[in-house]
Formats: structure tokens, C-alpha cells, sequence
């Protein structure tokens, strides 16, 4: 029989696990973070109380709990994602999951704000133009995250918002998309009738900065759904507690991190003003 050619596809797996074992051995106990922010999103679905009533209730309050129930999941789902795909130094794919997981919570905001969108968002999946229309309008940019000024404005927001148009441009087909793809092509590699391409578009002194990143953003997603389940969850105060220690937590390996953080920060830049 003859031998299996190699392949990207047979590549890739056993490097996507080196990378994901290198990077957490890397992080030492701050990997240990992952599984903190986990325990936030999985403690807060047993404290859930629907209120009574149907989902076809005018007032939309149990249909409104049953989606944001939802919501949260695909936020824990996306934070998941994100997480695997930076350990495995997949730094577009970590930004794809962490926008989507920003989008939810800001949808899920303003289905709070507006409870009638309740029904707009959930009849976007039906096979109707008219109704995707009227979902598409029902949350724009800039109703999805309002500006200060807005009766809707939730400070949180804020700082979302901001890592949302950051990792857009890795999203889209911009040269931001593409660009570490090929800069982390080892030189002399490519020629006029061959081109490579490297999967991992994670530069190794870009990986910490990631990392916190996406933890702290969806930290500040769980305190939003915090405050928007808070009336309907048995316990508040109890998950509270523990999001506030691990908050805590987190902040204190990153003031850790930040000499390396720094340093590499300054090193890229000084690299970049020589080219």
C-alpha cells in the first residue's frame, strides 16, 4: 500500500494540540482562570426562576427569560471557542467567537431595554424577507450600542463596543484578515512559483494580551447578564460573590502579566518603526 501523502488536514491536528499544550504550560496558574470564568456562566442557569406564564404571554417577560437563558449559553459556547482557538494560536478565529459572544450580549441588552424585540429577534429565522428586514432594523449598530447621550446607554457597553470593532477587522476580508497569515511565514520559504501560508496567525508575543482580552471581556459579558437576570435568579447575591473573587482574581494575574505584556508591546513597535 502505497504511503499517505501529507496533508494540511493531517498536519494540522497534532500541531493545533502542541500549540494548545505549550500555551497552557505557559500560562502556569493563570490557565486556571479558564475554568473560573466557566463556573460563572454555568452557576447562574440553576439560579434561573421563569416567571409564570407562557412564552406567548403579551408582556413577552417568559419568552424574554427563555431567550436570554439561550443567549447566555451561546456566550459560554463562544467564550469556549475562543479560548481553544487562542491556546491554539489561532488569534483571527479567538476574535471571530469574542465578537459574536459581544453581539449576543448587546442583542440581549437591548431585547431587555425593549422587550417587544423579543419576538422581532426569534421571527428573524423564519423563511419571510419581511420579517429578517424588520429584525435587521429592529438592531442597528448604533441601537445595539448606543452613544451616551442615548436613554439606552449602559457603560458597559462601552469597552465591548471597542474590542467588537477591533476584532471586526481581523473578521473581514481587510488586509488586518490576512496579514499575520503571511508576515509569520518563515523567510525564504516563499519563491515565485511557490507560496506558503501559516495557519496560526497568533504571534507568540501577541498570545498573553489575547488571552486576558477574552477573559476580561467576557467578564464584563457575565456582569451583564447579571444585571439583566438579576430579577429572576433565586440568588443573586451568591453568584455575585463569586463573580466579584474572580474578578478579583483575574485582575491580579494580569497586573502579573503586564511587565511582559509591555515589554513585548515595545519590542514589536521599535521592530515595526525599522522596517
Amino acid at each position: 500500500m502505497a504511503k499517505p501523502r501529507v496533508t494540511d488536514i493531517t498536519e494540522l491536528g497534532p500541531a493545533e494540540a502542541k500549540n494548545q499544550e505549550t500555551a497552557t504550560k505557559y500560562l502556569k496558574d493563570s490557565a486556571l482562570l479558564i475554568g473560573d470564568i466557566e463556573s460563572l456562566y454555568l452557576a447562574i442557569t440553576p439560579l434561573i426562576k421563569l416567571p409564570g406564564g407562557g412564552i406567548d404571554e403579551p408582556d413577552q417577560l417568559a419568552l424574554f427569560v427563555v431567550i436570554t437563558s439561550n443567549q447566555l449559553m451561546m456566550c459560554r459556547m463562544l467564550y469556549t471557542k475562543s479560548v481553544i482557538a487562542a491556546l491554539r494560536m489561532y488569534q483571527g478565529d479567538a476574535f471571530t467567537h469574542l465578537r459574536r459572544a459581544i453581539e449576543t450580549a448587546a442583542f440581549t441588552v437591548r431585547m431587555n431595554k425593549h422587550r417587544h424585540l423579543c419576538k422581532i429577534w426569534a421571527s428573524a429565522g423564519l423563511d419571510d424577507e419581511k420579517s429578517y428586514e424588520a429584525y435587521r432594523k429592529a438592531f442597528r449598530t448604533k441601537d445595539v450600542y448606543p452613544e451616551r447621550r442615548h436613554a439606552d446607554f449602559n457603560p458597559l457597553l462601552l469597552p465591548l463596543k471597542d474590542v467588537f470593532d477591533n476584532a471586526s477587522k481581523l473578521l473581514h476580508g481587510s488586509i488586518f484578515a490576512s496579514a499575520n497569515h503571511f508576515g509569520l511565514v518563515p523567510k525564504g520559504t516563499n519563491t515565485p512559483t511557490q507560496r506558503n501560508i501559516n495557519f496560526f496567525d497568533m504571534p507568540p508575543d501577541s498570545f498573553p494580551s489575547v488571552y486576558f482580552v477574552i477573559l476580561s471581556t467576557h467578564l464584563t459579558i457575565l456582569e451583564l447578564f447579571g444585571q439583566i437576570l438579576r430579577p429572576h435568579m433565586t440568588d443573586f447575591t451568591k453568584w455575585k460573590t463569586e463573580y466579584d473573587n474572580i474578578k478579583e482574581r483575574v485582575v491580579r494575574h494580569i497586573e502579573k502579566w503586564k511587565p511582559t505584556i509591555r515589554a513585548w508591546n515595545i519590542a514589536r513597535n521599535a521592530k515595526a518603526s525599522k522596517r
